[in-house]
C-alpha cells in the first residue's frame, strides 16, 4: 500500500494555518507568501509554489524568522516529493531538520522525521522508515500531542503491515482510533490501515466489509478540502482486488483493478495496478493481456526511475544520516552531562543526607544519654528519698517504741506507786487489826465503855477506808478505760471481783493481794480460779495475760 498519499495529508495539516503573529509588516507579508505557496502546492501548481516558498525562505533566513524558514523549507521538500524528485525532497527536508535542531524544537523535528519516513517507504527501505516514524511517534508522546500520536501511530502501522509485523501494527491502529475522532480524514486512513491488516491476516470477510464501507467515503471527499489524494482511492481498490483474488473471485477482482486503472494517472499507482492486472489475467489464462500489463509494469518502472533523482536522494540521505547521527551524539552528550550533574547532585544530596542522619543520630544518642542520666538521677533520688523515708520511718518507729517504753515505764512506775500505796494500806490495816486484837485481849475492855467505843471506831475505819476509793481512782487515771472495758465485756463481775482483778492486772503476788484484801494466800488462789472460770478465760492463757488484751 502506498504512503505518499498521506505524506501530503500530514504536511498540509501540519502547516495550515501558520501560527505566526507578525510583529512587522514585512514579516506579515512573508507569512502571506508562505500561505500562497502552500495554496499552490494543494492545487498541484508546483512551479509557482516552489517560487513563492524559496523567496519566503530567503527572506525568513535573512531576518532570522526561523519558524517561517522552517515552514517554507519543509513545503519546498513536499513539492519535490509530489514531483517524485526524492533527492531534492530529501535535501530540503534535511535543511528543515537543521533549522529545527539549531533554532526550534522537537515539534518541528517531529514533522521532519515523519516526512523522511515517507521518503524511505518510497525507496523501499521499511526498516529506516519504521525508525523515522517511531522517532516522530515518541516525540509526539513526550509532547502529549494526541492527534499526532494517532497520526504517527497509523504511519507506523502501515509500515509494519508491509514488514509483516501484523500484531504490533494492530496495536498502533487500536491506539490511534480514539485519538482521531476529530480528524475524519486521518481516521479514514486508519480504517484503510486496518483493512490492509485484516487482508494480510487472511480475514477476508472482515477486510471486505470494511473496505466496501470506506470506498464511497473516498469518492465523496473533495481533494483540496479533505486532503485525500488519488492514491488513497487506488489503495482501497487494490485491497478489494486482493481480497477477491485470494477468494478466487477473479472476475470481481479484475473489475476492481480496472476501476483503479481508471483513476487519474499516477505513475507509482499505475505500476501496482498493472502488476495486479498482469497476475489476474495470468490466472484467468488471458496470457496476452497478462504479458501486455507486464510490459506496462516494466515501462512504468523505467519511467519512474528516470524521473527519480536517485543519486541525489542517496547523497542527501547520507547527509541526513550523518546529521542525525551528529544530533544524536550531541543529545547524548547533553544527556550524559545532565546525568553527570544529576549524579553529582545525588552524591551531594546523599552526603548532606548522611551528614544530617549522622547529626540526628548523634543528637538522638546525646539526648538518649541525657535521658538515661536523668532517669538514673531520678532513680537515685527516688532511692535516696525512699531510704530517707525508711530512715525517718525507723526513727519514728524508734521514737514510738521509746515513747511506748517511756509510757510503759511511767505506767509501771505509777502502778508501783499504787502498789506501794496499796501495800501501805494493807500494812495499815494489819496494824489496826493487831491493835484491835491486842486491845480485845485486855480484860478491862468489857467494863470500860470508852475503850470499847474506841475499838468499834477502829473496826469501822478498817471496813470503810476511803483511801481505797482514792486508790482505784488513781488506777483508772493510769489505765484509762480498763475498768470500763472489763465491766463491759464481763458484766457478771462483782465489785470485789473487779478489785481482785485490778491487783492481778498490776501483777501482784498472791501474798501481796492477800495482804491487801485481808485474806489468806490460799483463799486468793481459789478466788483467782473461780473468777477465771466465771470469765471463761481460755486454758492456754493466764488470767494476767488475758487481762492485758482487754
Amino acid at each position: 500500500m502506498r504512503l505518499n498519499a498521506y505524506a501530503t495529508l500530514l504536511l498540509l495539516t501540519y502547516l495550515l494555518p501558520l501560527q505566526v503573529f507578525a510583529q512587522q509588516e514585512t514579516q506579515s507579508n512573508n507569512v502571506a507568501r508562505i500561505d500562497l505557496g502552500v495554496k499552490f502546492l494543494s492545487e498541484k501548481e508546483h512551479t509557482k509554489s516552489i517560487d513563492e516558498l524559496i523567496a519566503a525562505k530567503e527572506i525568513a533566513i535573512r531576518n532570522e524568522w526561523y519558524t517561517q524558514a522552517f515552514n517554507a523549507t519543509l513545503n519546498i521538500g513536499t513539492n519535490y516529493y509530489l514531483l517524485l524528485d526524492y533527492g531534492e525532497a530529501f535535501k530540503y527536508y534535511l535543511q528543515a531538520y537543521e533549522i529545527a535542531i539549531e533554532h526550534l524544537g522537537e515539534r518541528q523535528q517531529m514533522a521532519v522525521y515523519n516526512n523522511i519516513g515517507v521518503l524511505y517507504i518510497e525507496e523501499k527501505e521499511p526498516v529506516k522508515s519504521e525508525e523515522s516514524f517511531l522517532k516522530a511517534y515518541e516525540i509526539a508522546k513526550r509532547l502529549d500531542n494526541k492527534k499526532q500520536i494517532g497520526t504517527y501511530g497509523i504511519n507506523l502501522a502501515l509500515v509494519l503491515n508491509k514488514m509483516g509485523k501484523l500484531d504490533l501494527a494492530e496495536q498502533y491502529i487500536e491506539e490511534a482510533f480514539p485519538l482521531l475522532k476529530e480528524t475524519p480524514n486521518v481516521l479514514l486512513l486508519a480504517n484503510i490501515a486496518k483493512a490492509e491488516n485484516l487482508l494480510l491476516r487472511g480475514k477476508y470477510s472482515q477486510a471486505e466489509t470494511l473496505a466496501l464501507e470506506i470506498l464511497p467515503r473516498i469518492n465523496n471527499l473533495h481533494l483540496s478540502n479533505e486532503q485525500i489524494t488519488v492514491n488513497d482511492k487506488i489503495t482501497i481498490l487494490l485491497i478489494l482486488t486482493e481480497i477477491y483474488e485470494n477468494q478466487n473471485q477473479l472476475e470481481t477482482a479484475k473489475q476492481y483493478a480496472l476501476r483503479a486503472r481508471s483513476v487519474p494517472e499516477n505513475i507509482e499507482g499505475r505500476i501496482k495496478i498493472y502488476d495486479r492486472l498482469a497476475i489476474i489475467y495470468g490466472k484467468i489464462n488471458d496470457f496476452k493481456k497478462a504479458m501486455a500489463y507486464k510490459d506496462s509494469v516494466i515501462i512504468a518502472t523505467d519511467t519512474l526511475h528516470t524521473i527519480k533523482n536517485s543519486a541525489l536522494f542517496k547523497s542527501e540521505k547520507l547527509k541526513f544520516q550523518i546529521q542525525n547521527y551528529q544530533h544524536e551524539i550531541s543529545e547524548s552528550k547533553k544527556t550524559l552531562q545532565q546525568e553527570k550533574q544529576f549524579f553529582y547532585t545525588l552524591i551531594i544530596g546523599l552526603i548532606i543526607l548522611m551528614g544530617f542522619l549522622v547529626w540526628i543520630y548523634k543528637n538522638n544518642s546525646l539526648k538518649h544519654k541525657q535521658r538515661k542520666r536523668i532517669v538514673e538521677l531520678e532513680l537515685a533520688k527516688e532511692k535516696s528519698d525512699h531510704l530517707l523515708m525508711e530512715e525517718q520511718h525507723r526513727e519514728k518507729e524508734a521514737l514510738v517504741l521509746l515513747e511506748k517504753e517511756r509510757l510503759k515505764n511511767e505506767l509501771e512506775l505509777k502502778n508501783r506507786e499504787l502498789t506501794s500505796r496499796a501495800m501501805y494500806l494493807a500494812s495499815k490495816n494489819e496494824l489496826i487489826e493487831e491493835v484491835i486484837q491486842s486491845l480485845s485481849q485486855n480484860t478491862q475492855i468489857p467494863t470500860n465503855s470508852s475503850l470499847k467505843s474506841q475499838i468499834n471506831d477502829l473496826k469501822k475505819h478498817l471496813k470503810k477506808d476511803t483511801q481505797w476509793d482514792s486508790f482505784f481512782m488513781h488506777f483508772e487515771e493510769l489505765n484509762q478505760g480498763f475498768l470500763d472495758r472489763l465491766r463491759a465485756e464481763h458484766p457478771q463481775l462483782t465489785p470485789n471481783d473487779v478489785r481482785f482483778l485490778t491487783f492481778i492486772y498490776m501483777n501482784l503476788s498472791y501474798k501481796e493481794i492477800a495482804s491487801l484484801l485481808n485474806i489468806t494466800p490460799q483463799s486468793c488462789r481459789k478466788r483467782k480460779e473461780r473468777i477465771s472460770k466465771k470469765m471463761n478465760v481460755p486454758e492456754n492463757h493466764t488470767l494476767h495475760s488475758y487481762l492485758s488484751t482487754i
